[in-house]
């Protein structure tokens, strides 16, 4: 009987494709995620082993829906490139309060300085 995913479970296995590449994750796998409406959606994890500067080992994890890849351009050229498309295709990027266009109902969204050189007294 071959395995069936139940909603809200995955599984990560060892990544025999990692070669050399030290970017690539350590582990791979999927996951099905049943949303409150009902529907599922199929996700792809990737987990990587990493240490914290006191030496204890963690897993970082990616988690994506199932077919979406992540851009192989080089940042510097692809990004870039990549915004201006989106720009071209939708206008500004920004509306006049700062804002995204999609994000004005946001709550959070605030117009304030949040800078690191800005001091807050402490409370």
């Amino acid at each position: 009987m071959p395995y069936e995913q139940r909603p809200n479970t995955g599984s990560l296995f060892k990544n025999d494709k990692k070669g050399d590449n030290p970017k690539a994750p350590n582990l791979k796998g999927t996951a099905l995620l049943e949303l409150e409406d009902g529907r599922l959606v199929e996700l792809d994890l990737a987990a990587w082993t990493r240490e914290t500067r006191t030496g204890d080992k963690f897993l970082s994890l990616s988690i994506k829906p199932k077919g979406e890849r992540q851009s192989t351009q080089s940042r510097s050229d692809g990004g870039r490139q990549q915004f201006n498309n989106h720009v071209n295709q939708h206008g500004t990027a920004f509306d006049d309060a700062g804002a995204p266009p999609d994000d004005k109902d946001i709550p959070f969204v605030l117009n304030v300085d949040v800078s690191p050189e800005r001091h807050l007294p402490r409370a």
